[in-house]
Order: structure tokens, then sequence, then C-alpha cells
């Protein structure tokens, strides 16, 4: 499946390059610390992320998402020498109306650098009414463990003065990978608050993440850190 994933991927994009009602777009991004879900994937260092996409007007989507990462320390038993992803997806989006949309994407994460296969697959369904976005994750066998995780997300954007941007967003994983604590941790939510501005041609945020992890399997700092944190990063789009 990965393979043929990645060759319908270039299989796409080679069919539709020359199309002009293909649109390209892309960032890089250097970020404090790369957390998803609420815990840290970098070990609380930075990380440099970048990303590029094809759109076309018929609502396809494909792309790669990347960004280095760092698990647990070098001397850890459970080290796996884990140090870059890179994330394959395509995708459908449809404008139902003035306000309201969907999008379904499949994505196939690649770990370089690891010495057990450590690769797997996740679908999503995301919905988009005015400012809110709702998006369901599922995966049957996270990190090729044979498990299942699921994760259900809402995110809120307000605008306010100074053209700054405010967004709520909430959390939560669950599942067997959850429910057998493959990760150190069962079933959790996780929180955020984000202000964005875009200044000078860059892209500028600043995040409070935390989760409701708690007990023994609240780990403090550094690597899979889950506790609360300031996030900063800063962009360019292209």
């Amino acid at each position: 499946m990965r393979k043929y994933l990645g060759s319908l991927i270039v299989t796409v994009m080679a069919l539709h390059l020359p199309d002009a009602s293909a649109e390209l777009g892309g960032s890089l991004t250097l970020v404090n610390d790369y957390r998803a879900r609420g815990v840290s994937q970098s070990g609380e260092k930075p990380a440099v992320q970048g990303w590029i996409e094809y759109f076309y007007k018929s609502g396809v989507y494909v792309g790669w998402w990347g960004s280095n990462l760092d698990y647990y320390h070098s001397s850890d038993p459970f080290d796996n020498g884990e140090r870059v992803e890179h994330d394959l997806y395509i995708g459908y989006f449809n404008q139902l109306n003035e306000n309201l949309s969907y999008d379904f994407t499949y994505y196939e994460y690649f770990i370089t650098g690891a010495k057990a296969d450590v690769d797997f697959n996740e679908v999503t369904l995301g919905v988009d009414y005015y400012d809110l976005r709702m998006v369901y994750w599922y995966t049957n066998d996270t990190f090729n463990t044979g498990e299942d995780y699921s994760y259900v997300e809402a995110d809120y954007r307000v605008a306010l003065p100074l053209n700054l941007g405010l967004t709520f967003h909430v959390g939560h994983s669950f599942g067997s990978a959850l429910d057998l604590a493959v990760f150190g941790f069962e079933e959790y939510f996780d929180y955020s608050l984000t202000v964005d501005k875009h200044f000078a041609g860059l892209d500028l945020e600043i995040a409070y993440s935390d989760t409701n992890i708690r007990g023994n399997s609240v780990i403090n700092n550094n690597y899979s850190a889950n506790q609360s944190a300031l996030i900063f990063s800063v962009a360019k789009k292209f």
C-alpha cells in the first residue's frame, strides 16, 4: 500500500503539472518544540518543518510534510533511532456552500533513521463550518504496533484587533493503543490557545499547550513531554 500511494501521488502530479488549474503552495517553519496532540516529538528541542502541496480545482490535492524529530534519548533502551518524519498524503476537498465544506485525506507516515519499521498510515475526515473546524483521524496500526488509534479535534478561530487571530483547540486521543498504554499513558485530552499574526511576510504564532495527563504518566520535560508549554513558531509561505 505504501508503494502504491507513492506511485499514485507521482502519477497524479505528472498528469496535472501542465494544468493551469493546479495551484502549488508550501511553507518553511521553525518551531521551538514539535508538539503533536499535546506531546513533544522533538525532545523539547527546535524543529525545522517543510510543506509542499499541489491543489487541483477538481478538489484533489497531494502533498508532503516533513520535520526532524527525536522520540528518545540515544541512551534510552526504547530509542529506535528516529530522526526525520516524512508525510505523504492525497485527499479531496469539496465546498458545499459559502460556509460549509469537507475534506478526506489519506496519509502515509515514513520515519527515517529508525532501526525497526514504525511507518504507518492514517485517514482523516474534516468538516469546516464558518470558523469552526472538526476532524476525525484514524489508524488501525499506529507506529506499526497492530493497535488502533483515534483522534478527534475541534478548532475555532476568531479575529482580534491589530490583525491578530486567536484559535481555541481541543483534542481527544483514544483507542487500543491508549488502552494498552503503548505510548506510556492512557486516553487523554489536549488543549491549546494560539495567537497568530502575519507580519513582514512571515506567519508568527505563540501557543499555550497542555493536556489532562496526570499522575505517573506526566512527563515534565525533554522526551515525550506532555506538560504545559509555550510553543513559538515562525513560517514563510510561498
